[in-house]
């Protein structure tokens, strides 16, 4: 059994820093891209967001994308120590399971080297083994449920068995079509419409610790729901 988190939103609060990142990208290429559309985009991974966004003529040449989404999360990692902080409660909760044997993994849309740096920013990433899965390294995703089948695949056990905390609608269409048990853990940017999917939407940590059920020795994990 176990929990999966999202990064972005849900271990910390980087929507500031992912905007400001795309805004100068955007701006150098001449592109309007407006917040209202990055919101929109938000869960998505990089080169999806700019086959979509970037211009009237988005490019389709591969090396093209991933040239701008370079620039972009190289710009995102520099603004990580002054334009993000961590979402309350969320380091705590993290060991919180890992101390109850509860296997963790995070499933997030941002590259590996993004999930990678903000791990250890928060000082978790020891905690979380193999057990962590990238935008970068799956075919399809969010709201494709990918990213937490192959966390759940690391975890060893079905999705249906685990626990999904995301904050974005894309993210919290993917965990419910996985067959995850979803949390919709309610974040600035978003409305709770988004959450349509999700099994219970949260507002904090210690609102999630108050309904999730841990078994013996992490054996179990299932979330109390209102009847």
């Amino acid at each position: 059994m176990g929990v999966i988190f999202d990064m972005d939103g849900v271990l910390i609060d980087s929507g500031a820093a992912h905007w400001e990142s795309w805004r100068i990208v955007a701006e150098e290429d001449g592109v309007d891209f407006t917040e209202e559309a990055f919101w929109a985009t938000f869960g998505m991974v990089s080169d999806v967001i700019v086959a979509r966004h970037w211009g009237a003529n988005p490019p389709t040449d591969p090396a093209e994308i991933a040239a701008i989404v370079d620039r972009k999360e190289t710009a995102f990692r520099e603004s990580v120590a002054t334009h993000t902080t961590p979402i309350a409660g969320a380091v705590d909760f993290i060991r919180y399971l890992a101390e109850r044997g509860v296997k963790i993994a995070v499933g997030s849309s941002a590259p590996r080297e993004n999930v990678e740096h903000i791990l250890r920013w928060l000082g978790v990433r020891e905690l979380f083994g193999d057990r962590v899965v990238a935008g970068d390294e799956v075919k399809n995703g969010k709201p494709a449920p990918e990213i937490f089948l192959t966390a759940a695949k690391k975890i060893g056990v079905p999705a249906e068995n685990c626990v999904v905390i995301d904050d974005a609608k894309n993210g919290v269409d993917a965990g419910a079509a996985s067959g995850a048990a979803t949390v919709g853990f309610f974040s600035a940017g978003h409305s709770l419409d988004e959450y349509a999917n999700a099994a219970v939407v949260v507002r904090s940590f210690d609102e999630l610790r108050g309904i999730l059920e841990i078994g013996e020795n992490g054996a179990s994990v299932r979330l109390r729901l209102p009847r």
